[in-house]
């Protein structure tokens, strides 16, 4: 269970941060789709998304900075954020 900063985005939020994305740097925010996330204590969680917080302190990602600066930053356990993925056919 990887506990990690994340920066909760929603919708609106992933598509405008996903349109600074340039050919050295880009940003995909992974949609949160564990319903657990949701008992978490941080609101409705389940289909939000997510960014690792330490872009902020990534130069590469500095164009992003004042999109993320003044959101919250959640230490977030992502056995709660995401399902597992589904077992391996063999």
């Amino acid at each position: 269970m990887p506990v990690q900063a994340f920066i909760v985005l929603d919708a609106t939020e992933r598509a405008a941060a996903m349109l600074l994305n340039y050919a050295d740097a880009g940003v995909n925010p992974r949609k949160i789709d564990n319903p657990l996330s949701n008992l978490l204590g941080f609101g409705t969680l389940l289909n939000m998304y997510v960014v690792p917080a330490r872009l902020l302190n990534d130069e590469p990602y500095e164009r992003w900075y004042e999109m993320f600066s003044d959101n919250a930053i959640h230490i977030l356990d992502t056995d709660m954020l995401f399902l597992p993925p589904p077992p391996e056919e063999e």
